[in-house]
């Protein structure tokens, strides 16, 4: 994508950012991402109309006397966008167009709601951090990052990597967004502990096709998007399309499994789907969740 056309793309997520707040607003966005978490305040002496489960049994045993933890809501919740950029994102219709579409369109309607909002990006070998920030100018940088696309060498997407990086990077609680097609292994420990502390949900951005495109009689050389190796593609071959076919199936089952241990929710994302629409909803169903 060339400078113009990045800029074309930013233009018109300015014009919809009102409207996109408004009917995310209207999904109860707002009740999803602020406001869920509490902050230890302090302690106070047990009175008679106190639960006796937020007694504090550590201070109550080194004071002599029974004493209750007090909190407070957590107001200053932020968003943290984990954008994957790896070569495989370029596979397929579209990956990284729809990819970079949702993470902006999140990025300019926690700018209209006042929500702090930063992001990791990574691919390759590369792992790049943006604090989270509020106002306009921030969501602004943060969505030039996104559409701009830069990819570090090496191959992979350091998906396991890059969760335990925003774990170490995020010092308070916040609502942790993965747009990646998750086309990795070993990142369900990872996703479990980074969901222990923040709110995740996982955006799986897809295609429709699931094998490439090779007409048969053809024998192309390709090149693996995530181990950077070569080789002969055979367009006949039903074992190569069945080892496609189960590589696919596997990481599918790999994405629902560790969303299923770690308790994340999961929005698909594809093409053809309607990002605002698909996004207003999946957050009202997360803001009405008990």
């Amino acid at each position: 994508m060339d400078d113009e056309e990045r800029k074309r793309r930013i233009r018109r997520l300015v014009f919809a950012s009102p409207a996109l707040a408004r009917a995310l607003l209207a999904g109860d966005y707002r009740s999803a991402f602020k406001g869920r978490g509490m902050d230890f305040d302090g302690l106070r002496e047990y009175g008679t109309d106190d639960d006796a489960l937020r007694m504090d049994w550590n201070a109550t045993a080194r004071l002599g006397k029974p004493y209750v933890k007090t909190w407070r809501d957590d107001r200053s919740l932020s968003v943290y966008l984990v954008v994957d950029e790896s070569e495989s994102m370029d596979r397929g219709d579209r990956r990284a167009d729809t990819a970079r579409t949702a993470a902006s369109l999140v990025a300019y309607a926690c700018s209209a709601n006042g929500v702090r909002v930063g992001g990791l990006f990574f691919g390759g070998d590369a792992l790049e951090h943006v604090e989270p920030d509020t106002g306009p100018r921030r969501a602004l940088a943060l969505i030039e990052r996104v559409m701009e696309g830069r990819r570090g060498p090496g191959h992979g997407s350091r998906l396991p990597e890059a969760l335990e990086a925003a774990a170490s990077w995020l010092k308070r609680r916040s609502l942790v967004l993965i747009v990646s097609d998750f086309q990795a292994a070993a990142y369900a420990v990872p996703l479990a502990l980074l969901a222990r502390r923040h709110d995740v949900a996982m955006i799986h951005i897809r295609d429709g096709s699931d094998l490439p495109l090779v007409p048969d009689g053809w024998t192309l050389r390709a090149v693996d998007a995530e181990s950077g190796r070569a080789r002969l593609v055979p367009g006949r071959s039903r074992v190569w399309k069945g080892a496609v076919r189960r590589a696919s199936a596997g990481a599918k089952l790999e994405l629902l499994s560790a969303a299923a241990a770690a308790r994340v929710s999961v929005l698909p994302l594809g093409p053809s789907d309607d990002p605002v629409l698909a996004l207003t909803q999946f957050f009202g169903r997360r803001g009405r969740r008990p």
